[in-house]
């Protein structure tokens, strides 16, 4: 099925990472049999704890191993330093279930400075916490990595697994010379903005080097951007800031994505073509890795997959996934859309950044003058080993399809790059659906030679 969202581990894995910068108004947790007391932040129901280290003042102080229970089950064990019954000192932390350990050094709660994470594969990735959020940025340009804040509070939960509601963000790595253009990031649902910069670390530094200011943007949930109001808003208020706080130039901008993420780019720039009072800027290129651009494809590929493996017995884990990936993407659309194609086929076709069923392509024929890259792994072996997946079930079925009709209505900056073998996850495992099918030198140089 055509690829949305990141897998699970994967979410859950990089959701670690800032788990223990998310404070709420303190109170502690007890170690029943010793009555030693620990700092619980986040308030969770149904949790319990063991602690093997010493006590004062009836808190956990000193080195020892602290094990959480949720009702009852082992969810996480931290082996190092407390103090005052507050992880504060070198510590290692895992978590049951998933194939990964995180180690560094706690300050009050908090992974601060540098360290590691390490992945059941026995990839190592080095890097730095701060305030709980990790990094692999070298320096200098770590150093010159911003959080900036904005105003809008994210009341219709357009950037998920943050906690409670928030105020919405991006990062921004400005370069030492002038800006000579603008390279947005957008996530995959579900997926944070700290895994967006880990996945283009070389990248973001190669555009730092030649003059592109780089910004990573708190958007992973967005229900269309013909839709979801608010997720046009925030991007406007960003793309407005950039030009004024970093002297961007506004005519360039290119706009790239991430699965849904390059959905949100192709679906921005088609607006701005279509409604120029809609937007804040028009694109100068887009940018899409391995997006779905038409949903009535992504919808029925997603029943084919339900018709297929569903009630099928010994399904793997990786192909249960994709499963509950098919149920999670037919039970959305029918909600907000009322139901399939087959029944309210003009919404599809309004939302969708291309529709193959359309003689002009639908929206897409709002591209005929913009650049466009579109990236595809389209590993057919993969896909019918791991997925029980065919050719029509690959996002490069439709991303051909939009590249080849808008060459032919005169767009020849419009591009597929099959991209086979190259789409690898954080922790070295193979999957064609991922940031890394993008070579960042390649790309770098097309930023440039379009931005000119």
């Amino acid at each position: 099925m055509k690829f949305l969202k990141i897998s699970l581990f994967l979410l859950l894995f990089l959701s670690s990472f800032k788990i223990f910068a998310q404070k709420k108004s303190p109170s502690y947790i007890k170690d029943l049999q010793t009555g030693c007391r620990i700092l619980d932040d986040n308030n969770s129901p149904g949790i319990s704890i063991t602690w093997t280290g010493g006590c004062k003042n009836h808190f956990a102080e000193g080195y020892g191993i602290l094990t959480w229970y949720t009702q009852e089950k082992e969810s996480a064990k931290y082996v190092g330093f407390l103090h005052k019954g507050e992880l504060n000192g070198k510590g290692k932390f895992t978590f049951p279930g998933t194939p990964y350990a995180l180690e560094g050094n706690f300050v009050n709660g908090n992974l601060e400075g540098k360290g590691k994470t390490t992945f059941a594969t026995g990839l190592v990735m080095n890097g730095t916490f701060s305030e709980g959020r990790f990094f692999n940025l070298d320096e200098p340009y770590l150093g010159r990595l911003e959080n900036n804040k904005t105003q809008l509070i994210d009341s219709t939960a357009i950037y998920v697994n943050e906690g409670d509601l928030k105020p919405l963000f991006y990062y921004s790595l400005l370069p030492e010379g002038e800006v000579k253009s603008t390279l947005v990031l957008l996530p995959s649902q579900g997926e944070i903005v700290e895994n967006v910069i880990n996945c283009n670390k070389k990248l973001i530094q190669l555009a730092a080097q030649n003059n592109i200011l780089v910004v990573a943007v708190s958007i992973n949930n967005d229900r269309g951007m013909d839709d979801d109001k608010s997720a046009l808003n925030f991007l406007n208020t960003i793309f407005k800031e950039l030009i004024i706080k970093y002297n961007a130039p506004k005519d360039k901008f290119v706009l790239s994505g991430f699965s849904n993420g390059g959905m949100i780019a192709l679906r921005y720039a088609e607006l701005a073509k279509e409604y120029s009072n809609k937007t804040a800027i028009v694109p100068c290129a887009i940018l899409g890795v391995d997006p779905p651009v038409d949903i009535t494809e992504l919808y029925n590929t997603a029943k084919r997959d339900l018709s297929m493996n569903e009630g099928r017995s010994g399904l793997t884990p990786a192909k249960l996934n994709g499963l509950r990936e098919a149920k999670s993407i037919v039970n959305f659309y029918d909600k907000i859309y009322g139901g399939s194609p087959e029944q309210y086929p003009d919404q599809y076709i309004k939302r969708s950044m291309f529709s193959r069923t359309q003689k002009d392509g639908g929206n897409a024929r709002y591209l005929i003058n913009i650049p466009i890259r579109l990236y595809s792994d389209p590993d057919i072996l993969w896909a019918i080993n791991e997925r029980n997946r065919d050719y029509f079930d690959m996002n490069a079925a439709s991303l051909s399809a939009m590249v080849n009709l808008l060459r032919l209505q005169g767009n020849t900056k419009a591009e597929f790059i099959p991209a086979i073998g190259k789409g690898y996850r954080l922790d070295g495992t193979r999957h064609p659906h991922s940031w890394s099918i993008v070579d960042p030198q390649e790309c770098i140089e097309w930023i440039k030679k379009v931005t000119e």
